[in-house]
Order: C-alpha cells, then sequence, then structure tokens
C-alpha cells in the first residue's frame, strides 16, 4: 500500500519546509515537492509533520504490577504522538536476563493482541551478579557482534520502584566497565539515607544526592557510554556534560509547589525541585546541552498514590503528554522545531542505536505523527488513556496535540480514534 502526506510542514533532517511525504509499506519512500500518485492520501496542510517521539524511557509496569499494561501504554503513547518506547526493567520479577527479556515480549504481543502496539525496545536490569546476562544481550565493552537484545543496562545508583538498587561502588564500577551503553539513574544511595530525616520528599532526596552520584560515575572514567536519567537542574546537566543527557517534562514543568497541592500524587524520584531549578533545566534545553526528552511514564494507581507521602509509591504518567508539552513550549518560545525533532526522536535512534528510526528520510520506517499547531485543549484524565487514570498536568492547555500517528507506515491513530496498527521489537544496530 501507498499512501502520500501531503502540504506538511515536514521537520527533515536538513531542515523545516512544506512539502509532502510518500510512504510504500512500512517506509518512506520519497519526500518532495510534487504530489505523487498514491493509494490513500491524508492533507497536513496547517499541521506539523515530525518524526514519531522514540520515547526511551517508560515504565509500562509489565509483568506483575498495576498502573498500566501494554495496550492502554500504547493507546497513550499513539495518542501523544509516541510511536517507540524503550521500556525500564524494574517489575515484578526485575528484567535482568535474556530469557526474562523474550519472556517480556511474550507478554507484549498477548497484551495488544486485540488493538494496538507501539514500536519496543527493553532495558536490561542491573543486578550484583548478572554481568554474563549483559554479555549474553549484547551489551558487553568492547562491543562484540553478538545480536542486541536491549538498549542498554539500567542501573540504579538510587533506591526507586522495584528491586534493582545496588549501593555498592565497586559493583557500579565493574557493571558499567563491562556495559557499552548504561542508562543510570544517578541519586547516591549515601546521601539519601543520611537526609531520611528530612521533613519532606525533597529535602529526603536532596539535589546532593544526583550531583554525588555524577561525581562518582565522572570519577570512575567508565569505558563504555553513560546514559544520565531524568536530570532537573542546569547544574546537573552541566556537570554530566561528559554523558548523555536526559530531562522529562515533570522537571521541566512542575516544582514542589505541586506537592502541597496534590501531596504524594507529585512524588517522583528524583524529585521535583524549586523554580529555580526548572528554569535552569530549560536553559539548558534550549541551550541544546539537553540530548532527549523521556517522560519517565511511570503510573501508580489514584489509591496507591493517595498514601502519605513516604509510603506511597513513586512517578507520575506521562508518555500521552509528553511530546504535546515540549511541542507547545517550543512553539511558545519561538525555539526551532528541527531542535525538538532531535530532541525527541533523533537523538535516541542514536544513542541507543535503534536501526531505520529517528528521521523523516527515504528508507526509515514511517513513524511519524501530525501536530495541529491551532488546537488549543486543555489536559484532563477524562481525554487521556492512562490506565492509572490521572495526570499531574490536569488543567494545562497545550498547543500542537497529534491529530494523526502512524506506526510503519500504517494509521494507528487518527483524531481520537485507534486501529489495530502493530509496532514491532526494534532492531539494535551492531
Amino acid at each position: 500500500m501507498s499512501l502520500l502526506i501531503k502540504n506538511g510542514t515536514l521537520l527533515l533532517p536538513d531542515g523545516a519546509r512544506r512539502g509532502n511525504l510518500l510512504v510504500v509499506g512500512d517506509k518512506i519512500a520519497s519526500v518532495t515537492a510534487t504530489e505523487p500518485r498514491a493509494e490513500s492520501a491524508v492533507d497536513a496542510d496547517g499541521m506539523v509533520v515530525m518524526p514519531g517521539m522514540i520515547d526511551p524511557h517508560v515504565h509500562f509496569r509489565q509483568p506483575g504490577m498495576d498502573g498500566e499494561d501494554w495496550l492502554s501504554g500504547s493507546m497513550s503513547a499513539l495518542a501523544g504522538g509516541v510511536t517507540t518506547v524503550l521500556d525500564m526493567p524494574n517489575t515484578r520479577p526485575p528484567t535482568t536476563s535474556a530469557p526474562l527479556l523474550s519472556e517480556k515480549i511474550r507478554l507484549i504481543e498477548a497484551q495488544t493482541a486485540g488493538g494496538p502496539c507501539v514500536n519496543y525496545g527493553l532495558h536490561l536490569g542491573a543486578s550484583r551478579s548478572n554481568a554474563k546476562e549483559v554479555l549474553a544481550a549484547g551489551l558487553g565493552h568492547p562491543p562484540s557482534r553478538r545480536r542486541r537484545r536491549a538498549a542498554s543496562l539500567k542501573l540504579f545508583m538510587g533506591s526507586s520502584t522495584g528491586e534493582l538498587l545496588i549501593d555498592d561502588d565497586r559493583a557500579l564500577k565493574e557493571l558499567l566497565g563491562t556495559c557499552r551503553l548504561t542508562s543510570v539513574h544517578a541519586e547516591d544511595e549515601a546521601v539519601i539515607r543520611a537526609s531520611a530525616g528530612g521533613r519532606d520528599h525533597l529535602s529526603r532526596r536532596p539535589k546532593e544526592a544526583a550531583l554525588s552520584a555524577i561525581r562518582k560515575l565522572l570519577s570512575w572514567g567508565t569505558p563504555g557510554r553513560v546514559y544520565v536519567c531524568h536530570l532537573t537542574s542546569g547544574e546537573e546537566v552541566d556537570l554530566a556534560s561528559p554523558f548523555y543527557r536526559e530531562a522529562t517534562p515533570h522537571h521541566l514543568f512542575l516544582t514542589d509547589d505541586l506537592m502541597r497541592t496534590m501531596g504524594s500524587f507529585a512524588k517522583v524520584n528524583p524529585p521535583l525541585r524549586h523554580e529555580s531549578d526548572r528554569a535552569s533545566l530549560w536553559e539548558a534545553v534550549a541551550g541544546g546541552r539537553v540530548d532527549c526528552i523521556g517522560s519517565d511514564h511511570a503510573p501508580h494507581t489514584a489509591a496507591s498514590k493517595g498514601r502519605d507521602d513516604v509510603s506511597s509509591p513513586s512517578g507520575v504518567p506521562g508518555v500521552e503528554t509528553a511530546l504535546p508539552l515540549m511541542f507547545n513550549a517550543f512553539l511558545k518560545a519561538g525555539l526551532p522545531l528541527q531542535a525538538l525533532a532531535a530532541l525527541t526522536s533523533w537523538n535516541a535512534a542514536r544513542i541507543f542505536g535503534i536501526s531505520g528510526k529517528g528521521a523523516l528520510a527515504v528508507g526509515f520506517d514511517a513513524d511519524i505523527t501530525l501536530l495541529d499547531p491551532k488546537e488549543e485543549r486543555k489536559v484532563s484524565a477524562e481525554g487521556l488513556h492512562y490506565k492509572c487514570g490521572w495526570t499531574p498536568y490536569e488543567g494545562m492547555a497545550i498547543v500542537g496535540w497529534p491529530k494523526h500517528t502512524f506506526v510503519l507506515g500504517e494509521a494507528a491513530y487518527s483524531e481520537g480514534s485507534f486501529s489495530k496498527a502493530k509496532g514491532r521489537s526494534v532492531v539494535y544496530e551492531v
């Protein structure tokens, strides 16, 4: 089948311009100013056409946990213009071996059998005893020709949801040394424990925990590559300059003041910080010092989040609102949308070695989203597709919601409706 997406503003690798995309099968066949013939067409006049977001940091909570599943997660992602997700391993049981990676793939296919499925990749969880599994998953350093099974090795330096904490510096250093790419939750557990008597979540996990963890990473001089997740301030971004750097929408749009109105619903790890930290993080994004936007989509049920701020779990849902929030902010600040496409698609494909994705270019997978820069809509939990049923952005007005999302050339989401379009497990470059 062939599809023409015509008359849109295309965010291409070499700049933004008005034009047409011809899709044949699951690939982009041409980018042209003319209108080639196709079996079907979508008029993108007035819309921005960009590569579907690659969200490198989601928690779809399967297997063994509540708050989300792969069908509801896929629907949320696709409605938010996300066409590929990389899922984290802190589940029950944690995904710490090649057989468990295979088991999770079978679960994904089973849960989405009756509906759409986003493209997906999986991170492998680090434990004290799974160095051999790092090699089995093709993540060893130096790189070998063994087929890669995982996007990265996820390493928790600070305690969070699940049971993957490694708080021994020697074990951490050894794992970092054996892996070609490690995604790190960079909070120093020693600092967290020393701050356990703090009056609130922010003081119990101070910024010094993040800075101390990054300083340790720098001192170890790891030979593989390091991707630092969810940085919360410009100070952290600048300290982590030798590494790949990720920011989340909740740290860019929300502050610790939200704890006063939402209570533990606003509890995340690392915590929401002060306005000065939020502003400095935006300066880092606008200045090109952040590589990726990851939603850190980490849903929990309202019942579990409604407990006190010590016993309630950490995390907020965000995969459906990440791209609209960022698009809205870039549009209103006059920042180049080309830079947004790099932050939300191209850079993640390059960093994690995802083959054939991340750009509107001939021969690339036809993972595409069309956003309307004129339509304003308020965020409402009722209008989102999360299984957990709530959002920290309730009532926020956003322009630039996705109108259409294509996965491998098929319309997976179109103006509020879903098809049974199926993404697939991503292919990693050697």
